[in-house]
């Protein structure tokens, strides 16, 4: 009480306009103050999300890039040389390609990890941390600096054994000593992989650490935002109700210069609603921002489900293409031989075309339906794998009576048939049948058709038959599938074609003379004739 009568006692010697302006001053420093701490800790947040993004998130991305170039490009290379099922030209280019790629993201890596935000961002949150007592996680610590340093020389020591062992097997020589340089290449592989793995263990460590400080710099940031609103508020009443004591005392002449004041203060608010606004078309901005990123990411899934369709035809592309170097080097190139090829190849190419656009308008539901042939697509699906087909030594069956015609997308049953021809094939070499059969039977109902696509490759085990058609979910490596295959199928009978797909383990005799039965694993696909 004693204070409040020494403030009254004060402000009382004070004309109306001190006063006004006192008031006045003690609201626009608490806007101005609050204001300022709320820019500076968005820049800060901004600086912490970008850096957390670029220098934890991104080496971990690049790092598991070099960890599959190593694994797929050299390691899978070496042992196909191993076991001679691949040129020794083609395995040195393939190898040096990998080389080159391997040293421009390492190069990368450094990059991101040096990468710098600057500017008012980074100022605001040393501020900040200055300010809340909060240090900076450091960039490197010793172990780190030691994997880096592990990890050039293990480069250093793969692309010297690499170099020798293409040497050694460009010039024929020993195929014992050959076979050792390659089994100390894939130990090499193995050891830089386990340190990076180690590497991209520690930048998620980092991220860890650094989003865990980042939240608590938030938090306590938040909580000082609060206590100083709620002071300044405080302080604000306290005074503000002095002035009110004091305003009662004045003489009538001074109320028009009080509803003069009054007015500015309105004017204020206003001011204060506009910074508001402004703060929310800020929101706003990061809204689209993160709906951007949202684009982004369904774009990356887009492009994975196309280059799952991809890998087929590519893979009979490059047999058509290394048909013609046999040719030629035997001497049996001729026009026909050439002719004949260049029409497979213009059908793969046609049907990756196609599988562009049917993915641009997969999720278009004004898209068209059309009629066409069952047969016809069933043939245009083993156009497209028969020269693998024929190197595995499959033999397929096909058992339809009579053609039929269906209403629906054309294009996305033939892609569906095309994955479940590819599933097979794959299943058969895994299992290494020996008698590799596949068999396709096509029968309709008066408003239905069913087509039977069935394998002798021993069936689907019982523990994953129902996540077979689960998104991601794969048994293949990861080089070979992605497990986006017969998800992508479901959802184009299912939800495209209004149809079903199913799957389940039988017994067949798959078109044989014999009555010898086989484990066999058998997916349906039930179409309507016509979509309602």
């Amino acid at each position: 009480m004693k204070l409040y009568h020494q403030i009254n006692s004060f402000l009382n010697h004070l004309d109306f306009s001190k006063k006004t302006k006192i008031l006045i001053g003690i609201i626009s420093a608490s806007m101005i103050t609050i204001g300022f701490l709320m820019m500076i800790s968005i820049f800060a947040l901004k600086f912490d999300y970008e850096t957390l993004y670029e220098k934890r998130t991104l080496p971990q991305v690049v790092l598991e890039e070099i960890k599959d170039i190593y694994t797929v490009n050299i390691y899978d290379t070496l042992y196909d040389i191993k076991e001679d099922n691949i040129d020794i030209n083609n395995a040195a280019e393939v190898i040096s390609l990998a080389k080159q790629i391997i040293k421009s993201q390492w190069i990368n890596y450094h990059n991101v990890i040096n990468y710098r935000v600057g500017g008012i961002p980074e100022f605001a949150s040393n501020w900040l941390n200055f300010f809340l007592l909060s240090k900076n996680i450091p960039e490197n610590n010793d172990y780190q600096n030691g994997l880096l340093s592990k990890i050039e020389q293990k480069m250093k020591t793969i692309d010297k054994e690499t170099a020798k062992t293409i040497a050694i097997l460009s010039s024929k020589g020993s195929s014992l000593s050959t076979k050792r340089s390659i089994e100390n290449i894939f130990l090499e592989i193995n050891s830089i992989n386990i340190y990076l793995s180690s590497l991209i263990t520690t930048h998620l460590k980092k991220a860890v650490a650094e989003k865990n400080r980042n939240d608590r710099i938030f938090s306590t940031s938040i909580y000082m935002l609060f206590l100083l609103i709620g002071l300044i508020f405080f302080l604000s009443i306290i005074i503000s109700l002095i002035l009110i004591n004091n305003f009662k005392n004045l003489n009538k002449s001074l109320e028009d210069k009080v509803d003069l004041k009054t007015k500015e203060l309105k004017n204020l608010n206003e001011s204060l609603e506009k910074k508001i606004k402004i703060e929310v078309e800020n929101s706003r901005k990061k809204d689209q921002i993160m709906f951007a990123q949202a684009r982004l990411a369904s774009l990356g899934e887009m492009l994975q489900n196309i280059a799952h369709q991809w890998r087929q035809p590519l893979g009979a592309l490059t047999m058509i293409i290394q048909s013609f170097q046999s040719k030629f080097l035997s001497g049996k190139l001729d026009e026909e031989f050439i002719e004949s090829r260049v029409e497979d190849a213009g059908v793969l190419a046609k049907n990756m075309s196609e599988t562009l656009e049917d993915f641009r308008t997969f999720f278009d539901p004004n898209k068209s339906h059309k009629h066409f042939s069952v047969k016809k697509v069933i043939e245009k699906s083993l156009d497209l794998t028969k020269y693998q087909l024929e190197k595995d030594g499959i033999d397929i069956f096909i058992n339809l009576n009579e053609d039929i015609m269906i209403y629906g997308f054309e294009n996305e049953l033939t892609h569906v048939i095309l994955n479940l021809i590819n599933n097979s094939k794959d299943a058969l070499n895994e299992e290494k049948i020996k008698n590799k059969k596949i068999v396709i039977i096509v029968k309709q109902s008066e408003s239905s058709v069913i087509i039977n696509v069935i394998d002798n490759a021993g069936g689907i085990k019982s523990d994953i038959m129902t996540k077979v058609f689960d998104p991601y979910f794969t048994t293949k490596h990861k080089s070979i599938g992605t497990g986006i295959g017969l998800y992508m199928s479901k959802q184009m009978i299912e939800k495209h074609m209004s149809g079903k797909i199913s799957c389940k383990n039988i017994k067949h005799k798959m078109n044989s003379q014999s009555n010898e039965l086989y484990n066999c694993a058998m997916f349906t696909i039930e179409i309507p004739k016509k979509i309602g």
